[in-house]
């Protein structure tokens, strides 16, 4: 199942008023809007993992598997890409996979993209998601605890951009809560 039809799903369940009350999310949305009046979509999360640990999760091909998508590609540099297939049957590579270049960095501390190419069909615009950053931030809270923000500015007025942050207003919230639970697994014990 891709990422999108999940979202929408999850969103369904959401809202059924027949589903039980899900538990509080550990993701805060801090949303807002900037002097100039654009909107920021903006997201928190509090996660018990050292920061180096957090970083590989977002910057490696192994991390970024390990929580966010089954089929992942990340080259990481300036310039270079993160690539990801939410079907366990994609491959690097196919036209149906989200890519991001990745814009900007300063190592342990923060992490730039924007999407370069969005599957075909999208429940929102595509051209108004690719003029979107994704601003990852890290910061240590002790030793062994991360913040995450993720900020995304530039959100204007209109249908279309509507479209695009009520997406992600549930997906950003549903990727950290999918990182957390990654990050926090405690291991089997035999």
């Amino acid at each position: 199942m891709s990422l999108v039809a999940k979202l929408i799903a999850a969103s369904a369940l959401a809202s059924s008023t027949a589903a039980p009350a899900a538990p509080p999310s550990p993701v805060a949305d801090t949303s807002y809007v900037a002097p100039g009046g654009e909107r920021v979509l903006q997201h928190t999360i509090e996660i018990d993992a050292p920061v180096a640990r957090v970083w590989h999760a977002f910057t490696t091909t192994a991390g970024f598997r390990s929580w966010a998508a089954p089929i992942a590609d990340v080259d990481f540099r300036l310039g270079g890409t993160i690539e990801a297939a939410y079907d366990r049957n994609g491959r690097i590579g196919a036209p149906s996979n989200i890519k991001n270049e990745i814009v900007a960095y300063v190592p342990q501390r923060m992490l730039a993209i924007r999407n370069i190419q969005a599957p075909p069909k999208l429940p929102f615009d595509g051209p108004t998601f690719q003029k979107i950053h994704t601003v990852n931030f890290f910061e240590p809270i002790i030793s062994t605890r991360t913040r995450v923000t993720v900020a995304q500015p530039g959100f204007g007025k209109g249908p279309a951009y509507e479209g695009v942050y009520k997406f992600f207003a549930a997906g950003n919230r549903w990727s950290l809560e999918q990182l957390k639970k990654a990050l926090e697994a405690k291991p089997a014990t035999k």
